[in-house]
This record gives structure tokens, C-alpha cells and sequence, in this order.
């Protein structure tokens, strides 16, 4: 039997920490950053943990490795185009923290009866709204999305508007103190919709990949809705399958 491995690693945690002070240019491009020894105690964990975290920005092409040289910072931001793999919520953190967003709007909305069937969400209900583009080292948006929020958490607005690079959902967590403990993600090939193309620089109809995510508690009560639209090309999915003995 084969199953997807969702086990939460602690070293994702401590790349998105890094990842960070990158865009912060606390480590600016072309520094060297700390030793493995001196994460391994400012973080008090394993060399293995540390060694996974930098690898982890090295993937996302934030950071070299050479043999004599330490680990050298290469760029603020993620290269145009994802390559995720994605093993825990802590994934998803790291990538908006690696990737930076625009926020376009925000709104409160009702749903219409199609929306509300692609969302999985009542018909006719009110949800807040937040539409963002995120964008390669070129400048150029690579995805488009729309997050719809509870409006009953509509006090992370302002928090959003703030720091937009931040999971919508993670900051819900530290506000509002409800713990996400589950996101069900459905992936699937789309036509590019004519006023996101022309937003994401594509031709209307090209093809493309459709992602809804949704965040629930440990109740699995639904606390907000992602749609994410990219164009062919820009994004790339990995997972690992692991035979069960």
C-alpha cells in the first residue's frame, strides 16, 4: 500500500525563520550565513534539522552550499515559478514566506450559488474576501488568489494589509487563537479565466492549474477557502510516496 507521508517536520519551522530574515535582509545577498553549529544552538536542535532547513532554501534557490565555503545567500525572494512539495501546514508557511504577494483587494462578498458549490461553502453566505498575486524575481505575477475568510475573523484585515507575505490563515491562528489543523487540497488542470490571464500575462483560455484549499479546525469546522489560478509552466507539485511495510 502506498501512502503521502503528511508527518509535521520541525525543520520546516526553522527554514521559514530563515527564509525571513532573508527577505529582511537581515542575512543580505552574498553574506555567509551562521554555521550549522551556531543554528544548532540558536534553534536547540540537531544538525540533521538544520541541515533539512538549509536544504530547504537551497531548493527554493535562496541560499548555496560549498564544500569549505559555508552557506552563502543568493537571492531576498524565490525564483519565478514554485516547486513545492508539500509534507505539513508548516509548507505552506514557508512558501509565503519565500514568495512575496501583492494584495489586491479586500472585501466582504456573498457567494452566488456556483461559487459556493466550487468553494463547498452555503450559498448566499458572507465571506471576506482577499485577492493577491505573488511574483517571481522578474517582477511578474505567477499566481493569482482569493482567499475567503470567515467574516467572523474580520480583524485580521488591517494584519493582512500589513504584512501581506504571511498565511492568511497563520495570522488568524495568532489572533484569533484557533488552531488550523487541517487543509484538504484538490488539484486539478483549468482553462485560464479571461480576467485572471490578463492579470497573470496569458493568453484567456491557456491552460493551467486550478487549486482550492481548505482550512479547517480540530473541529473540522471550515475556516477559510483558498483558490489559486497558475499559469502552465509556473508551478510545480512534488510528493513523495512511501511503501508501507
Amino acid at each position: 500500500m502506498l501512502i503521502h507521508v503528511m508527518t509535521a517536520i520541525r525543520y520546516t519551522k526553522v527554514s521559514e525563520i530563515l527564509a525571513r530574515r532573508i527577505a529582511e535582509e537581515r542575512y543580505p545577498v552574498g553574506s555567509l550565513m551562521p554555521t550549522e553549529k551556531d543554528l544548532m544552538a540558536e534553534f536547540n536542535t540537531s544538525r540533521h534539522t538544520v541541515r533539512a532547513a538549509l536544504r530547504q532554501l537551497q531548493e527554493a534557490r535562496l541560499v548555496s552550499r560549498r564544500r569549505g565555503s559555508g552557506t552563502i545567500v543568493e537571492a531576498k525572494t524565490s525564483s519565478a515559478g514554485f516547486n513545492q512539495s508539500l509534507t505539513s501546514l508548516e509548507d505552506l508557511v514557508y512558501l509565503a514566506a519565500t514568495t512575496p504577494r501583492q494584495l489586491r483587494a479586500a472585501k466582504q462578498v456573498v457567494v452566488d450559488i456556483d461559487l459556493a458549490q466550487v468553494l463547498g461553502v452555503g450559498g448566499g453566505t458572507r465571506w471576506l474576501r482577499f485577492s493577491s498575486t505573488r511574483h517571481g524575481e522578474d517582477g511578474n505575477p505567477i499566481v493569482w488568489t482569493d482567499v475567503y475568510v470567515d467574516p467572523q475573523y474580520s480583524g485580521i484585515k488591517r494584519v493582512v494589509e500589513e504584512t501581506p507575505d504571511r498565511l492568511i490563515s497563520e495570522l488568524i491562528e495568532e489572533k484569533y487563537g484557533r488552531r488550523i489543523t487541517s487543509v484538504g487540497q484538490d488539484i486539478t488542470a483549468c482553462a485560464m479565466p479571461p480576467s485572471v490571464a490578463k492579470l497573470l500575462k496569458v493568453e484567456p483560455d491557456s491552460p493551467g492549474l486550478f487549486i482550492l484549499r481548505q482550512y479547517r479546525d480540530a473541529a473540522s469546522e471550515l475556516v477559510a477557502v483558498s483558490v489559486s489560478y497558475h499559469p502552465a509552466g509556473r508551478y510545480k507539485f512534488s510528493t513523495t510516496l512511501i511503501r508501507q511495510t
